[in-house]
């Protein structure tokens, strides 16, 4: 494809994004169906500007208004485009009959972005900065940085069927680079990007992709052999594959999740996988009352913590929408409550490092909650892993992406004692 062709196509994508609440992976699989004539690495050029412009694109807006630039997709990724690209010639970009055309403004941008002497930078919303700013004063720049950092690529090794090393020894037979993760027992981080059909090669009931602050939290969880277990949010499944995992499929695992679809596809997962248990049945909800010796909760947040996979999300969250997420979470945590039985525990999960979303919604919850308490998540800490620099100075854990260069995530254990 012609380099106008790229950037035509990486407009109309963006704008496709920019106009849904569609995932965007799915937007952009949806594109791709269509769009049949870009090769594999055209599809990947077209990925990388349409991430850098969603990364950037508060950023991009601001440049556009204070130099008096009309700012519309076309002229922020042109922007975008021309100062990452200094050499390019203007003339260039309409060359082909995909590019795009000529317009009035495409000179003044061109000369602009051609004579920055800096990178553009990602930025967020003032009032998101504001929050950040105020709940991280002494590391706010470690954390906005590392929020939007290009993500790593981990795998969860299933242990109770294949031995990590063999995993690692698997992939290197493959021409794939790899490196065990930092502090997940169970992790691998794969160096370089790869295509999802080399991994499936390999993949068989081996491992599940899955973020290494990701396993942390699930295997914080405290899952074990012959519980009983709940994962209220399940989503895809992903955390419900990782507990399953630690329970060495001895146990009953239940699903529940607001969306059917996702349901659906997790246990189709669940199938392939040979899970046959309880784990499709969470209907009957009275007979489950104080049921539980474990209740997954991953409630829906902003997902600041992994803003890097996502950063469509920045764009699409406003203060409204993180108000009712705030007030979802704290009604699912105490939804929940019935179906915990004595001794049991929720482990209250965001992928979220904002203080309204985590450690403020378990103080609202305990205000209200007598019968729970906290389980102070160091001395989960000290039994799980072997390492002193994973702690917490509080009785639950904060990951932020610049510390372990994972996602960010957040886990509170709260234990019901009566």
């Amino acid at each position: 494809m012609k380099k106008g062709a790229i950037i035509a196509s990486s407009i109309e994508l963006v704008s496709q994004i920019l106009t849904s609440n569609t995932k965007i992976k799915f937007i952009i699989s949806s594109f791709f169906r269509k769009n049949k004539f870009a090769g594999s690495k055209d599809k990947n050029n077209i990925k990388e500007l349409v991430f850098k412009f969603l990364k950037n694109y508060f950023t991009l807006k601001a440049i556009c208004i204070n130099n008096h630039i009309k700012f519309s997709d076309r002229n922020a990724m042109l922007l975008l485009y021309f100062s990452k690209n200094k050499d390019k010639n203007l003339n260039e970009i309409y060359e082909g009959r995909f590019s795009i055309k000529p317009e009035f403004e495409d000179k003044r941008i061109h000369s602009y972005a051609t004579s920055l002497e800096h990178d553009i930078i990602p930025s967020l919303p003032n009032w998101l900065e504001e929050k950040l700013s105020f709940e991280f004063k002494t590391k706010k720049k470690n954390n906005f940085e590392s929020i939007l950092n290009e993500p790593r690529f981990d795998i969860r090794v299933n242990n109770s069927v294949i031995a990590r090393d063999k995993v690692s020894n698997l992939l290197l037979q493959n021409n794939i680079l790899s490196k065990k993760t930092n502090f997940s027992p169970l992790g691998i981080t794969i160096e370089k990007r790869v295509l999802e059909k080399e991994i499936k090669k390999i993949k068989q009931n081996f491992f599940e992709v899955q973020d290494e602050g990701s396993q942390i939290v699930t295997i914080l969880s405290g899952a074990k052999s012959g519980m009983r277990v709940l994962d209220y949010c399940a989503g895809k499944g992903t955390k419900t594959l990782a507990i399953f995992n630690e329970m060495k499929g001895i146990g009953d695992i239940y699903v529940n999740d607001i969306d059917e679809n996702r349901l659906r596809l997790l246990r189709k997962r669940l199938a392939f996988l040979k899970i046959d248990n309880e784990a499709n049945t969470f209907s009957d909800k009275k007979k489950f009352e104080s049921y539980f010796d474990l209740i997954l909760l991953d409630v829906p947040c902003s997902g600041s913590g992994i803003w890097r996979r996502r950063p469509e999300s920045i764009i699409r969250l406003n203060k409204n929408e993180y108000k009712k997420n705030t007030e979802i979470q704290i009604d699912l945590l105490n939804k929940v409550v019935k179906y915990c039985k004595k001794g049991g525990i929720i482990s209250y999960i965001t992928c979220s490092i904002f203080k309204d979303e985590n450690e403020n919604q378990i103080k609202k919850f305990l205000a209200n909650n007598k019968a729970f308490k906290i389980l102070d998540i160091n001395l989960i800490l000290k039994n799980k892993f072997n390492h002193t620099n994973l702690n917490s100075s509080y009785k639950w854990l904060t990951i932020t992406p610049s510390f372990l260069n994972s996602d960010g995530f957040f886990i509170c254990l709260l234990k019901k004692y009566a």
